[in-house]
């Protein structure tokens, strides 16, 4: 039997967005894909408040892919609360960043707050695509992802 990985998306840039849709929709595997455009509507989805109260339309997500510069709420921001703040099931949903910095502290601090990957993001439209390609791949049917997340 084969299940679907659920994804949020958490994404301000409409052109990488635009990309993650087309390549886990080309998937060969079963991938879902939410979209929110910061931390702020993240933790929104994450708790269930508002519009995303509905759980088969916005389902726990088994992996966040997280940017971490955007407006309101950063992605710093949202995986501090993520490890430390949220309620207790949410802390354990793995977190990959996804971010057009390779700075040293960035990814330091990164997993200092709890990610689980570090992505970065590559110039070349060809190489970004494998990567988000090999990344729905990887979490969907190699990785067992926490039972909270299998609601």
């Amino acid at each position: 039997m084969e299940r679907t990985t659920t994804f949020l998306l958490v994404e301000d840039e409409p052109n990488d967005v635009a990309l993650v849709k087309m390549e886990f929709a080309k998937a060969p595997i079963d991938l879902h894909l939410n979209v929110v455009q910061d931390g702020a509507e993240a933790m929104d989805y994450l708790e269930g408040k508002g519009e995303f109260s509905d759980r088969r339309e916005y389902p726990l997500p088994n992996v966040v892919l997280l940017d971490l510069k955007m407006p309101r709420l950063g992605g710093f921001e949202l995986l501090k609360w993520l490890r430390t703040e949220a309620p207790a099931p949410l802390r354990v949903i793995p977190v990959v960043i996804m971010s057009s910095s390779s700075l040293k502290e960035d990814v330091e601090r990164a997993y200092s707050l709890g990610a689980n990957s570090y992505l970065v993001k590559p110039v070349s439209w060809a190489d970004f695509k494998e990567r988000i390609k090999a990344l729905g791949i990887y979490w969907a049917w190699h990785s067992q992802t926490p039972e909270a997340t299998r609601r």
